[in-house]
């Protein structure tokens, strides 16, 4: 080590230059590679254990026959809404069908954080959590067709689809964990809450009583929280622009069923003035949704950037060692002449390519830490969390600042390998008698 820092302020001035860099791009980047790690680690590493089961649901869209002119100032009326249980009986009665429901939301549509709501025990409501609230037609088969498994000690999946208490709700596994410390949550009280106007406190607007408790389910990809409120919707008969799932009996192949029921679809699934313009997988629909995001276009966009930093490092450290390597091809011949193995002269390259990198990554770190801690950026309850919600390393400062500066450090300390590793490489291969005549 000693001899790896002796050569590195030997050379400073060469050095200098991509010191600099690093520290500039190090702290550049360290934004991009937070926003993307997070989001990565949302979507593909916290999917709860119970969630639900996904290959064999489809999800239909309904579309109005009548033109535009003929439904001008006309509302639906309920014998035309019976068309939509008409439509989902037929689709019910196919024999690959196992169940199907119309439903006002389900778990990833359009993937709607705004929803949010705060709630807490009835008794005590400074314990707060912030959930993701969805609504559902009572006495349509919702939870089982949507496949969320109750939790020992609560009603069947099938019971809390059909009609509950006027002031009911369904919670998930963690929501009871967190406010009650039990999976064992029916019966108990939830106060809703919201903020009051002057912002300085909250105030209940209302209670509901837990009717039921489902495994753990994510409303939407980019969410880490399982935590969902499930609400009874107050209309008896769905709205008109309501949407279909389907469950398929196990075995059957969702793509091949959505391909043989596509071309028949505005033909055979059609009553009244509705008719089922759309069916798709439920996996499909979300990879579709997922695409559509504007989180995963950000994320992509925010790809880009750190790609170019990545090649502009690449290239200016691939530059600067290139020149300073040949200037020191006199001192590599004659430690090769003395018995160096071209091994070790490669490593001790790397190895000072890798000191800089630390060195100049912690800098730039730091430089990051500074305006992280002076905006309060990575604490629970700004723009990573909720207030209330269980914790996670994101929502934690040191953990997350030690952890994305980590990855920063390996994502740079890759990158500055490769660029060294091409000119080290070259200068290693040379004859010893040509590298002592070389100055």
């Amino acid at each position: 080590m000693r001899a790896i820092l002796k050569n590195l302020w030997a050379h400073r001035k060469q050095n200098g230059w991509i010191f600099a860099e690093i520290i500039i791009i190090t702290a550049l980047s360290w934004f991009i590679v937070d926003y993307v790690v997070v989001n990565a680690y949302g979507i593909y590493f916290c999917t709860p254990a119970g969630d639900f089961e996904k290959d064999h649901l489809c999800v239909g869209q309904f579309g109005i026959l009548r033109g535009a002119s003929e439904s001008e100032g006309k509302m639906i009326t309920q014998e035309e809404r019976q068309g939509l249980y008409v439509v989902k009986n037929k689709l019910e009665n196919l024999p690959e069908v196992q169940s199907a429901c119309l439903v006002q939301d389900y778990i990833g549509e359009d993937f709607r954080t705004y929803r949010w709501s705060t709630i807490a025990p009835a008794d005590d409501t400074l314990k707060t959590i912030g959930v993701a609230d969805l609504n559902y037609y009572q006495n349509e088969k919702y939870f089982e067709t949507l496949g969320l498994k109750t939790v020992e000690g609560s009603p069947s999946a099938e019971v809390l689809s059909k009609e509950i208490q006027q002031d009911g709700v369904v919670i998930t596994r963690s929501i009871a964990q967190m406010l009650f410390g039990t999976d064992q949550a029916v019966g108990k009280r939830l106060a809703m809450l919201r903020a009051t106007r002057d912002g300085t406190g909250v105030q209940v607007t209302g209670y509901n009583t837990v009717a039921g408790v489902v495994e753990d389910v994510k409303e939407n990809p980019n969410e880490r929280y399982p935590y969902v409120i499930f609400f009874p919707s107050l209309y008896s008969i769905p709205s008109y622009n309501c949407k279909l799932l389907l469950r398929l009996k196990p075995g059957v192949d969702a793509e091949e069923f959505v391909k043989k029921a596509q071309p028949t679809l505005t033909d055979e699934f059609r009553a009244g003035i509705f008719v089922l313009n759309y069916l798709d997988t439920y996996r499909h629909h979300y990879e579709q949704q997922l695409k559509r995001d504007n989180n995963t276009l950000i994320s992509q966009m925010a790809s880009i950037p750190l790609v170019l930093f990545c090649i502009n490092v690449v290239l200016g450290t691939l530059g600067t060692f290139w020149l300073q390597l040949r200037k020191r091809r006199e001192n590599i011949g004659i430690m090769r002449a003395f018995g160096a193995s071209r091994r070790r002269i490669f490593a001790m390259l790397l190895a000072e390519g890798a000191v800089l990198t630390a060195l100049a990554t912690f800098v730039g770190c730091f430089i990051w830490f500074q305006f992280a801690a002076s905006n309060d950026l990575l604490s629970d309850g700004n723009i990573y969390g909720g207030s209330g919600r269980e914790t996670d390393w994101v929502t934690q400062f040191w953990p997350h600042f030690l952890i994305i500066s980590f990855i920063v450090y390996m994502l740079i300390l890759l990158v500055v390998s490769i660029a060294v590793s091409l000119p080290a490489w070259n200068v290693c291969r040379q004859k010893v008698v040509e590298a002592l005549r070389s100055e």
